[in-house]
């Protein structure tokens, strides 16, 4: 296959690119999706999200899923693709995703992949397979009792148990994924694969992160702001009355699970904003500690790089990977 793309007309665009997927990670709130944007444009391609939570129809606010105007005229792809009762897989993300990859290519396009759930985008770019083990409807029915006779801290314990390096990529919290991994085991007798690394892709990471952590919080808890003047707790009042306050997106995207106990009566809407706060905070961190495991990435400081400048390294290595390449 050839592997060339069309770039703009924009001055000092390259004329051919050599890597075969551009990666623009990074935690939360550090201005991923502009700078894909940017570079989608110079590139005339389009951006692939690789974010857990943008997937789900009517979760807009919350997961700060782009607009319209933001994504410019770029076509995303894996965004809206699930309704907000339904149980989203990292095997569909994987099969629906690397489909996009596929018609880029064929297309002579590089793809752009964006985005910070760190388990999506390995089994995307690095991983051969995620093993497709069926729901099991009464392991799980048995794995919620458990949790709810001893705490989520027993599922926790258990996973820790049974697979630690998996227990490490998952929140203590996260019970949806921590039953599912095992499940998993249960249904392998193995720990969750890790998979061998590389597909024989080859992709050029960019790292978006902040050297002051404390600007990142500040960041973080700005957004969170802006999130509730833009109807955030309307948005989700919206979908408990719609799919019930048990719909699965409504227990797995950040900050949903506290503010359905706001509508529901259950926790005072400043707590449960302190609360929001702390997990993406936490969050985040287990972002960087994921990501720094990959040694290509090349990291980007956000806070001592102007959006400009930003741009202009990433066009600058680009165009020098297409180079040496």
């Amino acid at each position: 296959m050839t592997n060339h793309a069309h770039p703009s007309t924009e001055p000092n665009a390259p004329e051919a690119i050599a890597p075969k997927v551009i990666a623009i990670i990074g935690p939360t709130a550090t201005g991923k999706t502009a700078l894909a944007v940017e570079i989608a444009r110079w590139l005339d391609t389009e951006v692939i999200s690789a974010d857990s939570q943008v997937l789900y129809r009517k979760l807009d606010i919350g997961t700060a899923k782009p607009t319209e105007e933001e994504k410019r005229g770029v076509a995303h792809h894996m965004i809206d693709v699930a309704e907000p009762d339904e149980p989203f897989s990292a095997v569909a993300y994987q099969e629906q995703a690397n489909a996009c990859l596929q018609t880029l290519w064929q297309a002579n396009k590089i793809p752009m992949v964006a985005g910070g759930t760190g388990f999506y985008l390995k089994a995307l770019l690095q991983a051969d397979f995620i093993p497709d083990v069926p729901p099991n409807e009464s392991f799980r029915a048995t794995m919620a009792e458990l949790a709810e006779r001893q705490g989520a801290d027993a599922l926790y314990a258990l996973l820790r148990e049974k697979d630690p390096r998996r227990a490490e990529d998952l929140h203590p919290n996260d019970r949806v994924r921590i039953i599912r991994a095992l499940e998993i085991i249960e249904a392998t007798g193995q720990p969750v694969p890790r998979r061998s690394e590389g597909k024989g892709l080859d992709v050029l990471w960019f790292g978006l992160m902040y050297e002051d952590r404390d600007l990142l919080r500040s960041r973080i808890d700005r957004r969170i702001e802006i999130m509730m003047e833009q109807g955030w707790l309307a948005e989700v009042e919206a979908l408990v009355h719609a799919y019930g306050p048990q719909a699965h997106a409504l227990g797995v995207a950040h900050g949903y699970p506290e503010l359905v106990e706001v509508v529901l009566g259950k926790r005072s809407l400043e707590n449960a904003l302190e609360q929001i706060r702390i997990n993406i905070h936490q969050y985040a961190r287990r972002q960087m500690t994921w990501f720094r495991r990959n040694p290509n990435v090349q990291w980007l400081p956000c806070d001592s790089l102007s959006g400009e400048q930003l741009r202009n390294l990433v066009k600058t290595r680009i165009t020098g990977s297409s180079n040496s390449g």
